[in-house]
């Protein structure tokens, strides 16, 4: 099969749900998946990646912060023309070596980054060694976090071989081209295609250069050809604008329409390069009172935040992985996502893509700015930040850049850089928003305040948004679920632009359990309980109240799964009764505030809470409450349904008992039957929808 032909096969390919394998990232490319893996240096064992040092740990009350050795070897035939190293991801920061020859030192644990390799690769057989260190560096983000700070080759390495002329992978990360939409619109759409071209000849050369827009299935929206000469040893800036109307519009998860924009090199007629990436043409307006618009109509963003963490595996998520996870959040309903605290793999924007989810990624600057801190501390910020908009530009589901999350007195730590120094954070922002601004100016760009603007010179933070971590009843007002929107009114009043709601959440351990209400408290003194029946009830509170404020840009229920947090006590006692509760240590360490377990096989009540309010397309039925396996006899008690259905009917022991035609809260899904008691030794209660979706529990007597 020629070049020309297996490019097309590849842009075949490009058209399944999540298209990893046919991205072009140079004119051959290997993926260097066997490698040796060693925390010593100097006993190794044989991986495959993508790999983490701490994937096998578990959730420890510490866990592995030091070098990560790693070493492999491929083959070079033709040393006279480029070859590069791409990464997608090395945690946290990393030394490379070809044939022992310090070529790269990337600080950055989640931003992929290429490094050129033709300094010291030989014909023949190449040694590469990677050395990942994980461990504390107050000179990089993050310093201090709430998840664990995982270290190794987390994404894929590959070996790219480029031609005479090629387009360069350095500038613009692994799509190797910049497709920008400066104006989009229902009357006119304006198109401007980047890329930088290198000839590292002796000769100066003429080229032509194709651009083209494809639509899904491939027919030819657009093209053009361009003459052009590239001087010898240089580098030439391409850009190509065109301008189009009658597109069809990327519309959230209604209709995720994915183009596709193409750039070839020819040398006579012969293919010199290719490359592609997925684009999506959709226009939007975060507006204080009317919230969030998509191509010009009222959008509502609710959603979840997500870390890229899995049981068994840590941050070194495979594509299966990622699909299933996906999976989970479209079955959910959500049409956002917060990707929490640090960009993720580049997968995970090529699924919000194609499912249409609106995107808020985010760099790890969170907890720490110090009065101590150094310039290097925020170069490297800086640094993080113009990776993340250059390898992440393209992808049509990002709308909102994070800069920073949580940067208040409770989370800096002084043991790093000292005091919280608020004005280096108002200094540092500007400076960020700035660089962002000149890289994307369409995009929004935010941050995730705890501390609802109550610090010096945050309500004059440069911003576009101001999203805020709150949850009342849990880290606010313990006891009081009902502050959420009035501290999001205060915030509103301070802030001169839209207001969102980057995370709030319960811990929520969903097997621990009690039928005496007395008992649902939150008491910050004693974290042992995590009742799921508490936290269903925060949940619905706050998303009563969320329904109540269509202005917000967007809201994030946080996290979707649970994730383990080294040193963290809470939520390890488990009762099915409500009387007898036992220590659980495989819940130490694990931050228990998902809808779903860490092992993505217990769904929590509180998924169905959302489902419910989110997944239209689909009937939910669920009984609440359905862990807690026993009740005391006599005692009068509830059953608690989340539903989206338009009546409800409860059957008990195979007899209706109860029928309603609404529910009983603002959210419109909680459906509550009351005056219930136990009549047997095990007693069955059958709720059964107008459509005949159903759902049962049985319940047995203390």
């Amino acid at each position: 099969m020629n070049l020309r032909s297996s490019l097309f096969a590849a842009a075949a390919i490009f058209l399944s749900l999540l298209p990893s394998s046919a991205q072009i990232r140079g004119f051959s490319q290997q993926r260097l998946e066997d490698w040796e893996f060693s925390k010593d240096g100097k006993t190794f064992q044989q991986v495959k990646l993508p790999h983490c040092c701490n994937a096998s740990e578990g959730n420890p009350d510490s866990y592995y912060r030091g070098d990560s050795f790693y070493r492999t070897e491929f083959e070079v035939k033709d040393t006279q023309v480029d070859h590069y190293l791409y990464f997608e991801g090395a945690a946290q920061s990393c030394k490379v070596r070809v044939n022992g020859v310090v070529l790269a030192n990337h600080k950055g644990g989640y931003t992929p980054f290429p490094v050129k390799i033709n300094e010291s690769m030989v014909e023949g057989i190449n040694k590469v060694e990677v050395i990942c260190n994980n461990g504390e560096n107050l000179s990089m983000a993050p310093v201090s976090s709430d998840f664990n700070r995982n270290g190794g080759l987390h994404g894929q390495v590959w070996l790219l071989k480029m031609e005479d002329l090629y387009l360069s992978p350095e500038e613009y990360g692994q799509y190797r081209l910049r497709v920008e939409t400066p104006e989009v619109g229902p009357n006119k759409v304006t198109t401007n295609v980047r890329a930088k071209i290198c000839n590292p000849s002796r000769t100066e050369t003429k080229i032509m250069v194709r651009v083209q827009l494809l639509e899904p299935d491939g027919v030819l929206a657009y093209q053009a050809d361009r003459e052009l000469y590239v001087k010898a040893y240089s580098e030439y800036e391409f850009s190509h604008d065109f301008f189009l109307t009658g597109l069809h519009f990327w519309d959230g998860v209604k209709d995720p329409y994915l183009y596709t924009v193409r750039i070839e090199l020819f040398k006579g007629k012969r293919m010199l390069d290719i490359a592609d990436t997925k684009i999506g043409y959709r226009y939007f307006e975060l507006d204080p009172k009317k919230g969030f618009l998509l191509n010009g109509k009222p959008y509502p963003l609710r959603g979840v935040s997500l870390y890229q963490d899995m049981e068994g595996k840590a941050l070194a998520m495979d594509a299966s992985d990622f699909r299933a996870d996906y999976s989970t959040v479209k079955e959910l309903g959500a049409n956002f996502v917060r990707l929490a605290s640090y960009p993720h793999n580049d997968l995970a924007y090529q699924l919000c893509d194609s499912l249409g989810l609106v995107v808020q990624t985010e760099i790890p600057w969170v907890n720490v700015c110090g009065v101590n801190a150094r310039q290097n501390y925020f170069n490297n910020i800086q640094q993080q930040m113009t990776e993340m908009v250059s390898s992440l530009y393209n992808h049509p589901s990002i709308v909102f850049w994070g800069m920073w999350s949580g940067l208040d007195e409770w989370a800096n730590s002084s043991s790093f850089q000292g005091e919280l120094d608020t004005e280096k954070v108002v200094e540092q922002t500007g400076v960020l928003y700035e660089i962002v601004k000149e890289m994307d100016p369409v995009r929004l760009v935010g941050f995730s305040d705890d501390t609802e603007l109550g610090l010096p010179g945050y309500p004059q933070l440069q911003a576009d948004y101001c999203s805020q971590n709150l949850s009342y009843g849990w880290n606010k007002t313990p006891r009081e679920f009902g502050g959420f929107r009035e501290a999001l009114d205060r915030v509103g009043r301070k802030w001169a632009g839209p207001v969102a709601v980057s995370e709030y959440a319960a811990g929520i351990n969903p097997f621990c359990h009690t039928w005496n209400h007395k008992d649902l408290k939150r008491d910050p003194s004693d974290e042992a309980r995590h009742f799921e029946e508490y936290g269903n009830l925060l949940h619905e509170a706050h998303a009563a109240q969320v329904a109540a404020m269509p202005w917000l840009g967007f809201t994030a229920v946080g996290p979707l799964f649970d994730y383990p947090v080294a040193g963290l006590r809470e939520g390890f006692e488990d009762s099915s009764d409500g009387e007898h509760f036992t220590v659980n240590e495989n819940r130490w360490n694990m931050s228990d505030k998902g809808l779903v377990t860490r092992d993505r096989q217990t769904r929590k009540d509180v998924f169905y809470l959302y489902k419910s309010m989110w997944n239209k397309d689909e009937t939910t039925v669920y009984i609440t409450g359905r862990r807690l396996l026993r009740h005391p006899r006599g005692k009068e008690f509830s059953i608690k349904v989340y539903s989206n259905a338009s009546g409800l009917t409860l059957y008990h022991n195979g007899r209706q008992v109860s029928k309603k035609t609404s529910p009983d809260d603002p959210a419109g899904v909680v459906w509550t039957f009351s005056g219930l008691k136990l009549r047997e030794d095990t007693d069955v209660f059958r709720v059964v929808a107008s459509d005949g979706t159903s759902d049962e529990i049985s319940l047995s007597r203390l």
